[in-house]
């Protein structure tokens, strides 16, 4: 049995053919690579949506670029804090990333970087480093998700094992 956390990526140029949607399609096929299956979205415009969507989510990687937060920088960032905030009224522990420009990165306020799981720093690792640190908080999150025995539960009929009798009885 195969439960699909998808690492839920938001990127305007995630169809794009410039240099951002090409790194952050790369990062979404190292990702995949890596077992996890992605779900690109171009904006998240209806906050209540997107942090419904959450439940079945294991990750959220959000791009903020350099030109958002110099021409509408107010804007931007009582998006970027609304959004934070929505998700994290319903779910604590879900990792949120924020991928960008390391000059970006100085624009954010604290209160909204604290919440977040990382700031990935677009085109200084490889796609492959960052996905194996984006799954390994993906990962982190889902193992911590189900109750001990009900974990167990899953383990054992995974094994396929043919017996009478489920662990703890």
């Amino acid at each position: 049995m195969r439960f699909h956390f998808p690492v839920i990526i938001i990127d305007e140029d995630f169809r794009s053919e410039n240099a951002s949607g090409l790194g952050i399609r790369a990062l979404a096929q190292a990702i995949e690579a890596e077992g996890f299956d992605i779900l690109g979205v171009t904006s998240y415009g209806d906050l209540t949506s997107f942090a419904q969507q959450q439940s079945r989510g294991s990750a959220f990687i959000l791009s903020i670029d350099d030109e958002e937060l110099v021409n509408k920088a107010d804007q931007t960032i009582a998006e970027l804090r609304a959004f934070v905030e929505e998700i994290r009224f319903r779910n604590t522990d879900i990792p949120i990333f924020l991928y960008g420009e390391t000059r970006t990165a100085r624009h954010i306020p604290n209160d909204v970087l604290k919440e977040l799981h990382g700031f990935i720093h677009m085109f200084e690792d490889t796609p492959e480093f960052i996905a194996r640190y984006v799954v390994r908080e993906a990962r982190s999150y889902l193992d911590g998700l189900p109750p001990p025995f009900f974990r167990a539960l899953v383990h054992y009929a995974a094994d396929s094992s043919y017996s009478w009798h489920c662990p703890g009885h």
